[in-house]
């Protein structure tokens, strides 16, 4: 089911739809790659590696948490939150940039285009805090996600190289052999996910409704879900 719902989504077209604006884009591309995740996901556990797939889990978690922080915001706030995101992206693609500069390694990116590019983001205040720290886009929000975000916290622990990861693929505990170790998986029937693929497919059309000319789009991805 969760594989069948990912393909219906990424198969709606929308090469006939004229997007216009960033927020559309931005929300448009937050769904489509959850339900890539998704394909992946299931993957995963049709290959019973369903413990390897932590940073996938934990991106669609994600993408579910800021679909429900730009649904709590008004339209013109979504708009200056979307391009505070776009602005960090700017700022770490600056970054790295810099960085291989530095160390003597070139890279064939011109940048004056994107940073000539406008944005109405904004550079400090409450949108910026949210739109950067995903911790103030969960606390601003009318209705807590404590679910969700609980979810995204423990797989944060498998979805880095840290103690908790190496402890469960290296455990200690007796009768257990090192090569068996691999971390205990949440929502092994993928239950879970499948109601974050249902959120994210509502947040996703009530967004778009608010975003003309894109409510055809959102009743597009709303029927293929519910169909596939």
């Amino acid at each position: 089911m969760i594989a069948q719902s990912a393909d219906a989504i990424l198969r709606v077209a929308f090469d006939d739809i004229a997007f216009q604006g960033r927020t559309t884009q931005v929300i448009v591309g937050l769904c489509r790659a959850a339900f890539v995740q998704s394909r992946v996901i299931a993957a995963l556990a049709h290959e019973d590696l369903l413990s390897a797939a932590a940073p996938n889990r934990r991106l669609v978690l994600e993408i579910a948490l800021r679909l429900h922080w730009l649904q709590d915001l008004t339209p013109s706030e979504r708009a200056k939150a979307v391009d505070t995101m776009l602005e960090k992206d700017r700022r770490d693609t600056n970054r790295l940039l810099d960085y291989l500069q530095d160390a003597g390694h070139g890279a064939d990116f011109d940048r004056a285009e994107m940073n000539a590019f406008e944005l109405e983001n904004e550079s400090n205040g409450t949108i910026h805090q949210q739109a950067t720290r995903i911790w103030s886009a969960v606390e601003s929000t009318s209705v807590k996600p404590w679910s969700t975000y609980a979810m995204w916290l423990e797989e944060t622990k498998f979805a880095h190289p840290s103690g908790a990861l190496a402890g469960s693929y290296a455990p200690t505990r007796d009768n257990v052999h090192i090569s068996h170790g691999a971390p205990e998986s949440m929502d092994q029937d993928l239950d879970a996910h499948r109601l974050l693929q249902m959120q994210i497919v509502l947040s996703t059309g009530f967004l778009l409704s608010e975003e003309e000319p894109s409510r055809e789009f959102a009743d597009r991805i709303t029927a293929a879900f519910f169909a596939g």
